[in-house]
C-alpha cells in the first residue's frame, strides 16, 4: 500500500492513520537505502573473503592505466578492455583471480578520480620481468609484460598468511561499485566457498564459551580454532 500525499509537506500512513512529515519520510527513506547498500557491501566482502581463504593464489598483483593507452577515467572502456583481459587469461594462462578496482586519488585537475586495481591471481605461464626493486622484506617486485594498458607490479605471495593480509586490506577499505560491482573473480576451478566440516558433537562436553541466546530459551556454544598460521606475518 502505497503513502498517499494529503498536502505539500505531510503524507499519510495508512497502517497507523497517521500525518507524517514528509522530511521525516524522506530521512528513513534515505537511511533505509543506506542501511541496504551497507548489508549488499557486507554480503560482498564475505564472499570476497571466503574466495581469499579458499584458494591457493600466487601473485598479489597491482595495475595502473597509462592515460597514454587507454583513457583513465571512461568506466565502459576500461571495463570492456579489462575483462577481455581476464578472459584471455582464463584460457590462455589457466588463471584463478580476484581483483578490486579502486580509485586515485583525485587531482585538483581533474573531473573525476582515475582507476586502478588491486588483487590476487594465479596463473600459469606469465611473462613476468624483475622490475629491479623489492619490497621491505626484499621479495623481488615483478612486471607483468601481459597487461598492456599500464604500469603493473608482482609479488610473490608467501603463504597463506599473506593472502588473508590482502584480501583483508581491500575488502575493508570501503571500495565504491566501480563497474556495479564491488570486485571481479573467476577462472577454471576457482572455489567460492570456504570448506565445511559438520561434526555431532554432545553439547554438554564440548569445551567452548556459551551464550544464552535473548528470549529464545536457547544456548550456543562457540570455539574458536588455531589453523596454523598468524595473520601478522607473511609477505
Amino acid at each position: 500500500m502505497a503513502y498517499k500525499f494529503i498536502q505539500k509537506d505531510y503524507i499519510l500512513n495508512p497502517f497507523t492513520n497517521e500525518l507524517v512529515p514528509l522530511s521525516s519520510f524522506e530521512e528513513k527513506r534515505k537511511r533505509k537505502k543506506g542501511e541496504i547498500r551497507s548489508d549488499s557491501m557486507k554480503r560482498a566482502i564475505d564472499r570476497a573473503f571466503e574466495i581469499g581463504c579458499s584458494n591457493d593464489f600466487q601473485y598479489f598483483i597491482t595495475l595502473t592505466l597509462d592515460e597514454t593507452k587507454i583513457n583513465r577515467y571512461d568506466t565502459d572502456l576500461i571495463y570492456k578492455k579489462f575483462r577481455a583481459f581476464l578472459s584471455n587469461c582464463v584460457s590462455r594462462k589457466n588463471m584463478k583471480y580476484l581483483i578490486f578496482p579502486e580509485y586515485h586519488k583525485q587531482h585538483e585537475n581533474e573531473e573525476k578520480p582515475a582507476i586502478h586495481f588491486h588483487g590476487l591471481i594465479s596463473a600459469d605461464n606469465l611473462h613476468l620481468e624483475d622490475s629491479g626493486k623489492q619490497t621491505e622484506n626484499g621479495q623481488t617486485i615483478y612486471n607483468w609484460s601481459d597487461w598492456k594498458y599500464g604500469f603493473s607490479t608482482l609479488i610473490k605471495l608467501d603463504g597463506r598468511s599473506a593472502v588473508l593480509r590482502y584480501v583483508t586490506k581491500y575488502i575493508t577499505k570501503g571500495n565504491a561499485k566501480i563497474f556495479g560491482k564491488f570486485y571481479f573473480s573467476g577462472g577454471k576451478g576457482l572455489n567460492r566457498q570456504v570448506p565445511t566440516e559438520y561434526m555431532n558433537k554432545d553439547y554438554a562436553s564440548f569445551d567452548g564459551q556459551e551464550y544464552k541466546v535473548p528470549n529464545a530459551g536457547m544456548s550456543v556454544k562457540y570455539k574458536t580454532f588455531n589453523l596454523g598460521f598468524d595473520t601478522n606475518t607473511g609477505a
